[in-house]
């Protein structure tokens, strides 16, 4: 199924549906009946937590975004005896599309999910055109030599106070495992480097997973996914308490339901939509905060005090 069709399906089918499906792929969310989940849960320590997302919070780009612009790169790069031309061909047409969602979301003419849905279904579709192993080993270079890990200040200096005091600090990402992971890995040697083994030793990780081999997915991309692993999660008695809590995007006001009374929310460099439904959306139990960073600037706004000009 090319790109184009399987657009059409998502959009416009009467019951919601995951693009994955598109492809057969099965999305379940029995998390910790999965062993990806369940080796990570093991590995918490019971205590204070501070969670947090990744993409566009920490990281400064889209994990997913960087994944899927590196698997065309590294696709087309291959010669042209390692690869199927006909497949290759049907990666060109969906890749075109692909591109000119690309454009249309930057310039705000189309919702910017539409885009990294289109991203993911083009990894998940053209994966077995190349070795696997061999792409991750390169994305985890193309990670080293462009210095992606660089993460924002305020979320890095925010990491080194909840890692000074005797809390953990846990992502809760949407993005894949096979690009999370690889980010983790890069930032936890980052951090020790910095701060110390025993900071880095302190940083966990969640993140969405794809089992390629048997065909089938866990997301964490909707506001509801994330807030349903959180709940169940809290299930297994490791959070003594939860101390706060660092995302971006509207869906994630949700996830502040499971606050305590006048913890603290930050917003880093939120989407537009965040700051136009903050009344609609917000608890009034919750402590938002609303942090931009731009080059050496970073300001905290009042939302009553700041005029939006887009």
């Amino acid at each position: 199924m090319l790109l184009k069709e399987a657009l059409e399906i998502y959009k416009n089918t009467e019951w919601k549906i995951d693009i994955l499906e598109t492809l057969g792929i099965q999305i379940k969310t029995d998390y910790f009946l999965e062993k990806f989940y369940k080796t990570r849960l093991e590995k918490l320590p019971k205590g204070k937590y501070f969670l947090s997302d990744l993409d566009g919070t920490f990281f400064r780009w889209t994990l997913i975004k960087e994944a899927f612009t590196v698997f065309a790169k590294y696709l087309r790069s291959l010669d042209i005896e390692k690869i199927n031309v006909e497949q290759y061909k049907e990666f060109l047409d969906d890749f075109k599309l692909f591109k000119d969602l690309e454009k249309l979301a930057y310039n705000k003419q189309i919702d910017y999910s539409e885009y990294l849905n289109a991203g993911l279904f083009l990894i998940y579709k053209h994966h077995k055109q190349v070795d696997w192993d061999d792409f991750l080993a390169y994305l985890k270079d193309y990670f080293y030599r462009h210095q992606k890990v660089n993460p924002f200040r305020f979320s890095l200096n925010k990491m080194k106070e909840v890692l000074d005091s005797d809390a953990y600090f846990l992502f809760i990402s949407w993005s894949s495992n096979f690009v999370f992971d690889i980010y983790l890995e890069l930032l936890k040697q980052y951090i020790w480097d910095l701060f110390g083994e025993e900071k880095a030793d302190k940083i966990f990780g969640f993140c969405a997973y794809a089992n390629l081999e048997e065909n089938y997915v866990y997301n964490l991309y909707a506001s509801n996914q994330k807030f349903e692993f959180i709940s169940k999660l809290k299930e297994f008695d490791v959070f003594e308490e939860i101390i706060g809590w660092m995302w971006d995007t509207t869906w994630d006001y949700g996830i502040s339901n499971h606050l305590e009374e006048w913890k603290d929310f930050y917003f880093i460099n939120p989407i537009y939509s965040v700051v136009t439904n903050h009344d609609k959306n917000k608890k009034d139990w919750v402590k938002y905060h609303f942090i931009n960073e731009r080059k050496d600037l970073i300001f905290e706004y009042e939302l009553g005090k700041v005029e939006v000009l887009n």
